[in-house]
């Protein structure tokens, strides 16, 4: 078991909810755990025999109580789909370069095989997932259900937001609020983008 993995689904995957303390821990079976806050759900496919049965909290500590059922949640597999292989570092750092920008905003969204997430919520998925370093592929089961991701020693789902077509890469009245952005966008933002900031030059850097 990778403690990075643990630590990241506490981190990323995990709920902050006070009324329901039984979802800000991570499940442990003997052969799995897994972690979710209703938006994302991650199943990691290593678990421990001393743990088996038990919530544990960040601390060590048992949070008593039942959690919820984890697989009724997956699409059955012969629900019609379409699937992809996205490059999942890539829009990852597009995420978190994207968080980082003055016009952001925590509702902005982007479109992947025509199914809307929020890039925040997208963001804390995928610090996870890509812990997990196989090949993954995504399910997409249409703009209102959720997408599952599948590799080697994983498999997740993420919840969709959804939009309106017309407002896909426009400038709206709601623009202030929340922008939707293509994927094709997103990413060519980041690419076209990101490097300027790295290479921006230090103040007075004349004077080194």
């Amino acid at each position: 078991m990778d403690k990075k993995i643990i630590k990241a689904m506490f981190d990323n995957i995990c709920a902050k909810d006070v009324l329901r303390p039984i979802m800000n821990g991570v499940h442990f079976e003997e052969e799995r755990c897994y972690a979710s806050d209703g938006r994302v759900l991650v199943i990691y496919y290593e678990g421990s025999e001393h743990l088996n049965g038990k919530t544990m909290l960040v601390d060590g500590e048992e949070v008593e109580g039942i959690y919820p059922k984890v697989d009724s949640v997956f699409p059955k597999k012969d629900s019609e789909h379409t699937e992809s292989l996205i490059d999942v570092e890539q829009l990852k750092n597009a995420c978190l370069w994207h968080q980082k920008q003055l016009n952001s905003s925590d509702s902005d969204r982007v479109q992947l095989e025509g199914v809307g997430f929020c890039v925040n919520t997208l963001a804390r998925f995928l610090k996870t997932i890509t812990l997990f370093g196989s090949e993954q592929k995504f399910y997409f089961y249409g703009k209102r259900r959720a997408a599952v991701v599948i590799g080697d020693n994983f498999k997740g789902i993420i919840m969709p937001m959804e939009y309106d077509e017309s407002e896909v890469d426009m400038k709206t009245e709601f623009s202030d609020e929340c922008m939707v952005y293509s994927y094709e966008n997103f990413i060519n933002d980041y690419v076209f983008n990101s490097w300027k900031e790295a290479g921006k030059p230090k103040s007075l850097s004349w004077l080194d």
